[in-house]
């Protein structure tokens, strides 16, 4: 059984759709925007438990890849 109230429920509070266009998502589109949302989540509290600013993490990264 799909409960269809977790994909309204996370289109309205977590991607900030209407409850119209999150049913007209088709699944495969709701889970790419979804893994999207994650990525950023994730990617904002490392930054958050880290101290630090998007570029302050784009030019650590870059400094990263120069020794390769």
């Amino acid at each position: 059984i799909i409960d269809f109230s977790w994909f309204y429920f996370i289109g309205k509070t977590k991607l900030n759709l209407s409850f119209k266009e999150t049913g007209r998502l088709t699944l495969t589109m709701f889970n790419k925007l979804y893994g999207h949302y994650k990525s950023n989540w994730d990617l904002e509290m490392r930054l958050t438990k880290a101290n630090m600013t998007y570029a302050e993490a784009f030019i650590k990264s870059q400094k990263d890849e120069e020794w390769f």
